[in-house]
């Protein structure tokens, strides 16, 4: 009795979760990412402006899998979705991240809040941490490293991340990873702590524009600006590719041997403007 399959109506799914808000309950409404964050956009923001909480949740999210083409690769719902009214963004990239992020939504989230899942099985290259709980706008530093920093939000990114840095150490460098599952709301003088100095690499399954990226570099430019003139963004800068997943992320330069081979030449001109 607390299960209701709307089939393809997108709008009218928000619509009724937007009466169920208004009369109390908590609604959780799902469907493809690609979908819940463009096709009832409308309906999202007019339950934002009515002041109630709904947890949208989107699942395959970004470039994979890529066989589908890039109708169902949603690369632009962070962007879609960034603008709400009091709307909180979350993309975890483990089952202990999606276990707190599900408990900040329900119990902790003073508003609305998009849950922005990968969906299909991915190895990351390492053991994931538990997490008890999510701390808004901070991450958990899976990786130290004094050289260059990694910032990535769910598990795609955070295996290209690990495997560059992987790559990266073979050559004397040495990156720190950065899960950060706060698409938006981003506490700047955190990110700058852990960076240290370094500089830092946003890694965006979704397009450059509108991204993780660029909430990054805003939190950064108001709260340590000097950390911020060192931010390098990778995303997606076309229209996604169709293939196989690991041809499409290296066709995108968002594989881990791409990852490495952008920070390495950033580096190396860093090192030569200085």
């Amino acid at each position: 009795e607390r299960y209701f399959q709307c089939g393809i109506a997108k709008q009218d799914m928000v619509s009724q979760a937007g009466a169920m808000a208004l009369a109390g309950l908590l609604p959780v409404v799902h469907s493809f990412a690609c979908f819940i964050s463009t096709r009832p956009n409308e309906q999202i923001y007019n339950n934002a402006t009515e002041g109630t909480k709904v947890i949208y949740v989107g699942s395959l999210a970004g470039l994979v899998p890529g066989g589908p083409g890039h109708s169902h690769q949603s690369v632009r719902d962070i962007s879609a979705l960034g603008a709400v009214p009091g709307m909180a963004l979350i993309e975890p990239f483990s089952e202990h991240e999606a276990r707190a992020a599900v408990d900040w939504a329900v119990n902790r989230a003073p508003a609305s809040v998009y849950i922005r899942l990968v969906s299909v099985g991915w190895a990351v290259g390492f053991e994931p941490p538990a997490v008890d709980e999510l701390v808004p706008g901070r991450g958990t530093v899976l990786r130290a490293g004094s050289d260059a920093l990694f910032v990535a939000a769910g598990p795609v990114m955070v295996a290209g991340a690990w495997r560059a840095a992987d790559l990266l150490e073979a050559d004397g460098i040495e990156a720190g990873v950065v899960s950060l599952p706060w698409l938006r709301g981003v506490d700047g003088a955190w990110i700058a702590e852990v960076a240290d100095g370094a500089p830092v690499f946003c890694l965006d399954n979704h397009y450059v524009t509108g991204g993780q990226g660029d909430a990054v570099v805003a939190a950064l430019a108001a709260e340590a600006p000097d950390a911020a003139s060192r931010v390098h963004q990778l995303g997606i800068e076309e229209v996604p590719r169709s293939g196989e997943n690991n041809e499409v992320l290296r066709a995108h330069r968002l594989d881990g041997e791409s990852i490495a081979e952008a920070a390495r030449a950033r580096l190396g001109a860093l090192l030569s403007a200085s």
